[in-house]
């Protein structure tokens, strides 16, 4: 059965692998970040900045489009910067990027597959009048709001299919199944003793993830489908800066917003102009690979199945932790 150390090694590794409300520590000071008293008290702590940025902007003469981005880009930066720090991102976000890494090679035929058509359809936007008009208009902080937006709704479209996926999974580690993925990990040996215990493996086989695990699990597939979109927004991005760099004039630029080019950088090679409607057609561009990612069923299979065995494991592994946990005497003085 698993000791004290053994304990912390499992520990260690819900950490390294993305799953840090895995354990029992995190667990319950994640919930206790939620509970209503606490979130009410930093909602008001991030509405002081908000509200200061709005009156410098006030203060400054801003248009009230540019006091509301600013007020809601503070808000939102805040309340980010709070998420990320309690609910662990850092360690999710390492376990994705080197995930995302390793299967690499799926980004290129979804992208052979969705490119062409994006590509084709969205330049007719990049050199319409009113899209530059609109990008134009659009303060900095309403055009983070806006690129924002799409993300939500990428979010609002993969959240079903992972979730069911992640139902499925966690059936599946059961009985000799249970063994197997927890191979290579603290608990390998320990499960082995499960089995051969029956009234263990009943109380094994009954564990279920609750709610804040099972959106660890989610998180952790939002941040490795997060870094594949990031990939193909990059590369769009990029071409609508090369090609808006070479094709579209100054002259032409100014004919269009009705003033000339603004120009932020030393090297002028960048207008702000072209940079907003590349982050505004690039933001665009995530939401269609998103919604390519669910509907191709090609991807979405070469996807789950890399990504299965993490699941199953992580499953297997956090029942072995909590039923020997439970049955673990404490270590002498």
């Amino acid at each position: 059965m698993l000791t004290t150390n053994d304990v912390a090694k499992c520990e260690r590794w819900f950490d390294d692998n993305g799953l840090p409300y895995f354990v029992e520590s995190g667990h319950e000071a994640i919930q206790r970040a939620l509970a209503p008293r606490v979130v009410g008290l930093w909602s008001v702590l991030l509405a002081v900045p908000a509200a200061a940025a709005a009156l410098l902007g006030l203060a400054l003469h801003w248009s009230a489009a540019e006091v509301v981005g600013l007020a809601v880009a503070v808000l939102l930066g805040g309340a980010l910067a709070r998420a990320v720090r309690v609910f662990r991102v850092r360690l999710i976000g390492r376990w994705a990027l080197r995930h995302a890494w390793e299967n690499r090679s799926l980004i290129g035929p979804l992208a052979t597959r969705a490119l062409p058509f994006l590509l084709l359809f969205i330049t007719f936007l990049f050199i319409n009048t009113e899209v530059w008009q609109v990008c134009a208009a659009l303060p900095r902080p309403l055009l983070w709001v806006s690129v924002g937006i799409f993300a939500l709704m990428a979010v609002a479209f993969l959240a079903p299919s992972f979730a069911t996926e992640i139902a499925r999974v966690g059936v599946e580690v059961e009985g000799e199944r249970l063994a197997v993925t927890c191979q290579g990990t603290p608990v390998a040996s320990a499960a082995r003793e499960i089995l051969a215990e029956p009234h263990l493996a009943s109380e094994v086989a009954g564990i279920r993830l609750p709610p804040l695990q099972r959106r660890n699990l989610m998180l952790m597939l939002f941040v490795a489908q997060a870094v594949q979109m990031l990939s193909l927004v990059l590369i769009v991005f990029a071409f609508f800066v090369v090609f808006g760099s070479v094709a579209i004039q100054s002259s032409v630029i100014e004919t269009w917003v009705g003033a000339p080019p603004h120009f932020t950088g030393p090297l002028h090679l960048v207008s702000d102009e072209l940079f907003s409607v590349a982050v505004f057609l690039s933001g665009f561009a995530g939401l269609y690979f998103t919604v390519q990612a669910v509907i191709d069923d090609t991807y979405r299979r070469e996807f789950f199945t890399r990504i299965e065995d993490d699941l199953q494991q992580a499953i297997g592994v956090r029942k072995v932790y909590v039923a020997l946990r439970a049955h673990l005497s404490p270590a002498p003085r």
